[in-house]
């Protein structure tokens, strides 16, 4: 039998911005998520790691769900994510300065390095020398190769870059490429005037994941609920689920950082996970058809970084 779910958990709105793409300056740069880096001279002659790889990261203010998203791949003059060229990004939310690390396919020469962890594999043979990545707003293959052939679907682009002959790029083509380096957005992923060869350099591939430490770009942030399952407001919840809490960045949870309350009294529960999501399993199964309200209190939430102030949670 199912029962109500109240929650007071902060709510975030997410929000994306399609760009103006082409072979000439565009008009608007990302907010948020970009493409950080790329790396296609993975497992290849004098290559420092064993997979190609495409890093993202979140440039904003606030928390952006990778849900629905992909990465694709194209040749110079080959079409966006055509022939299965793409990746699909998990459910997972990135926040404020963090880095997502895709992992693609492996060269040949296997006993190179591994890639640390990757947050989402995929098996895209990307090339050293010159091609365009695409991060979208859809799960669907864009399937286009230029500006113009772009055009019908070109506010699910959420950012591009193209190298070294490429057909597609924001403003100038980045630089070229080799097998010993990878394509880095300046200043940790920072910089986005929409102009490929302003944005980013030619350097050895140094790739982040999602533990690496946070890269802010305007200045810390306080830390804040993301998403929460059940979501605020549910209702026909099981009696015998968990809470799940997923926070913007890496936390420290103090000693009575959370309260539940129910219409039949409190609960306890045993926590797991952290230090972005953590698990509440209640000791005693909420009751049948009854209201209950889960709290997080800001005092007791901190971030990690060392980037102070902010360092709780801005409210309950």
């Amino acid at each position: 039998m199912g029962r109500r779910w109240l929650t007071a958990f902060v709510a975030f709105a997410l929000a994306f911005l399609s760009l103006p793409l082409g072979a000439m300056p565009a008009a608007a740069t990302s907010p948020d998520l970009v493409i950080s880096q790329i790396y296609g001279g993975g497992g290849n002659s004098g290559a420092q790691f064993k997979n190609d790889f495409i890093e993202l990261f979140n440039r904003g203010t606030s928390a952006v769900s990778l849900n629905g998203k992909s990465v694709q791949y194209a040749t110079t003059t080959g079409a966006l994510g055509a022939n299965g060229l793409m990746t699909l990004l998990p459910n997972v939310v990135l926040g404020v300065g963090q880095y997502f690390l895709v992992q693609e396919a492996a060269g040949a020469g296997t006993t190179l390095p591994p890639l640390p962890a990757p947050d989402a594999i995929g098996a895209i043979n990307m090339s050293a020398m010159g091609a365009k990545v695409a991060l979208v707003n859809s799960t669907a293959a864009l399937g286009c190769s230029s500006s113009a052939t772009c055009a019908a679907v070109a506010s699910l682009i959420i950012d591009l870059i193209g190298y070294d002959g490429a057909t597609f790029f924001e403003g100038t083509a980045a630089p070229t490429l080799s097998n010993t380096t990878a394509a880095l957005r300046g200043n940790g992923g920072c910089v986005d005037t929409d102009n490929n060869a302003a944005d980013f350099a030619a350097s050895a591939p140094a790739p982040r994941n999602s533990a690496s430490p946070t890269h802010f770009c305007v200045g810390d942030v306080a830390p804040a609920v993301a998403s929460t399952t059940p979501t605020n407001g549910a209702s026909g919840v099981g009696v015998s689920s968990n809470i799940t809490i997923t926070f913007t960045e890496p936390v420290d949870a103090a000693v009575g950082w959370y309260d539940i309350t129910c219409a039949s009294g409190p609960r306890t529960a045993s926590v797991t996970g952290g230090p972005t999501t953590f698990t509440l399993d209640p000791s005693t199964d909420f009751a049948t058809d009854e209201s209950c309200t889960a709290t997080i209190f800001a005092a007791k939430v901190t971030n990690q970084d060392l980037i102070d102030p902010p360092d709780n949670m801005d409210a309950n």
